[in-house]
């Protein structure tokens, strides 16, 4: 039986697991993957991807009194399935936005065909989920991604040559991402709108920089929900 339920491999799920870790309230943290356990260290975590039906069984196994979603703001997929599935107090945490110069696109295909009637070298730095999306550019573009094997299988699978792969874990400093752009010459910068934790306005300040333009692409929706601070009173409100 726990307390919480709290599903989320980010920052923001870190904070909060050692936020109740602190208070001695009882969870269990829902990540989706085995790199995503290891990062949290010898908490108390649940590994693997669930559909709707199997987040309600979770929920009615364990009891718990408040589910909290600290998942990333792109997984609107799973963001969908535990409000669906949640009977419980439900909290959203919302990272928050930031503005950035650049070029915006509603979604990665949009972004991957922009990038197709260009010249120069490309970093791409969104992840591996929807690398495929980039294939027609793997011979001039760079793609920085967590260092796991299914992230490599998916930009070896989307044509992406391994000296074309970067494999490190962020989010990293503006002076990091600009002596990358400088080394690789760079001339686009393809990222997510991550907000201040993802690492965001560093990437922006480095292409700028470095004369580099960004390729933005936006969060699927438009989320209400709390911040981080907001979101551990709720708890100890609630419990």
């Amino acid at each position: 039986m726990y307390d919480v339920i709290l599903f989320g491999g980010t920052d923001e799920g870190h904070k909060i697991s050692d936020f109740l870790l602190k208070n001695n309230i009882s969870h269990i943290v829902c990540v989706a993957t085995e790199y995503g356990a290891e990062i949290l260290g010898n908490k108390n975590v649940r590994v693997g991807r669930m559909t709707a039906d199997e987040m309600r069984e979770l929920f009615s196994e364990t009891g718990a009194k408040i589910v909290v979603d600290a998942t990333h703001p792109y997984a609107d997929k799973v963001t969908e399935n535990i409000k669906t599935a949640c009977p419980r107090k439900y909290i959203r945490v919302v990272r928050e936005d930031t503005d950035g110069d650049g070029i915006c696109f509603e979604n990665t295909a949009l972004a991957a065909k922009y990038l197709q009637n260009t010249v120069g070298n490309i970093l791409i730095t969104t992840g591996s989920k929807e690398i495929k999306a980039f294939s027609a550019l793997a011979n001039r573009a760079f793609a920085r991604i967590l260092p796991t094997e299914e992230s490599v299988r998916l930009c070896a699978e989307a044509g992406f040559e391994m000296k074309r792969v970067i494999c490190m874990q962020g989010p990293f400093s503006k002076e990091f991402n600009s002596a990358l752009i400088k080394e690789l010459n760079i001339k686009y910068l393809v990222t997510k709108r991550t907000g201040k934790s993802g690492g965001f306005a560093e990437k922006i300040d480095a292409a700028r920089e470095n004369n580099a333009v960004c390729i933005i692409i936006d969060r699927p929706v438009k989320e209400s929900g709390v911040s981080l601070e907001q979101a551990k009173k709720l708890i100890l409100e609630w419990l």
